[in-house]
């Protein structure tokens, strides 16, 4: 058998997006392992992906004995193929330290001595998504891609949780709120937050809150002591999270990481999103989701600075709009 080697150091998005070139890539090599590397605090997720044979963890900060170590670690098992599907500056020098003789990855201004295999991050003058981006990299090893097919179903053994979590899973209507973004550019804001909570308050909830920021914390204990609401802020395990959001009757939140450990499940989502856009980041899901967005010329950005005196894209999201597409399925 010969392994091969792929490589999404991070974000948790960005990780589950290449799930569906995992489910291709086994379809035609099914007797292929593959080995998946990632920074360390994502070590979590990756192995609840099926298909990988093994995750080989980095540092988030690499220095020269982490490099030397992941050189002689890699070669030790031998890879004649490298798939980069993150193609950052340090992806790319493990790519080439790999000593593979195929080295794919994509095409950038400044890490192409990286690879023999380069891949445009485009194509054409629509946006594409980046399931299909990172798909298209394995065109580079002689797979057609047509169909991208959605996620696999991921199952987590009961065991595994842990006991807070397990507690409040026989609690009926649940909802889960991620009550922030970790990112300014796409917080909705606390006033529309609480607004938010007030409307939902008057049904039969059960509402949950999870966040990891500093500032998502300190939301999470406000509205608990004022609203009686369940606070999971904090350093919530991946596969705890996932299994509360699989065992509710809603996800809400802004484009973030936990969205995407949402769409895993098939748990309806309400998702908002600001200066990204669904079409090259939105949920990879075929059902129950409804992305409230506004349409501005300004969309996607770089998320470095607004031209306007607040993050209009996010903050002027009209909470009724947001209430009566949560309504919809609690109702």
């Amino acid at each position: 058998m010969e392994n091969i080697l792929f490589i999404r150091l991070r974000l948790l998005g960005d990780i589950i997006f290449t799930i569906p070139s995992i489910v291709i890539f086994k379809k035609h090599f099914h007797e292929k392992k593959i080995f998946y590397v990632v920074e360390e605090r994502f070590e979590e997720l990756a192995k609840l992906i099926p298909g990988i044979y093994k995750v080989i963890v980095v540092p988030y900060k690499m220095r020269i004995k982490d490099l030397v170590k992941f050189r002689r670690d890699i070669r030790k098992i031998g890879f004649k193929t490298v798939i980069d599907f993150h193609s950052g500056p340090k992806s790319a020098l493990l790519t080439f330290i790999s000593g593979a003789k195929c080295r794919v990855g994509y095409r950038t201004p400044n890490r192409n001595w990286a690879y023999n295999h380069l891949t445009s991050r485009k194509f054409g003058d629509t946006y594409t998504h980046s399931v299909y981006n990172q798909a298209k990299l394995l065109e580079n090893i002689g797979i057609n891609i047509d169909k991208i097919p959605f996620y696999p179903e991921i199952r987590i053994d009961d065991k595994d949780i842990s006991k807070s979590v397990k507690d409040i899973i026989r609690i009926n209507n649940k909802i889960v709120i991620h009550i922030g973004s970790g990112n300014r550019f796409r917080d909705w804001g606390m006033e529309n937050f609480e607004s938010l909570i007030k409307k939902l308050k008057k049904h039969d909830l059960s509402i949950f809150l999870v966040g990891n920021s500093d500032e998502e914390k300190k939301r999470g204990e406000y509205l608990k002591k004022k609203y009686g609401l369940y606070n999971f802020t904090g350093n919530l395990e991946i596969k705890d999270l996932f299994y509360l959001i699989e065992h509710s009757n809603l996800y809400f939140g802004a484009d973030s990481g936990p969205i995407h450990i949402a769409s895993l499940t098939k748990t309806p989502i309400v998702a908002l999103y600001g200066p990204n856009i669904p079409e090259i980041s939105g949920p990879w899901r075929e059902k129950d989701v409804k992305i409230i967005q506004i349409n501005l010329k300004c969309r996607p950005c770089s998320q470095r600075r607004c031209i306007y005196d607040k993050i209009r894209c996010m903050q002027n999201i009209k909470v009724e709009e947001v209430y009566e597409a949560i309504y919809k399925y609690i109702k």
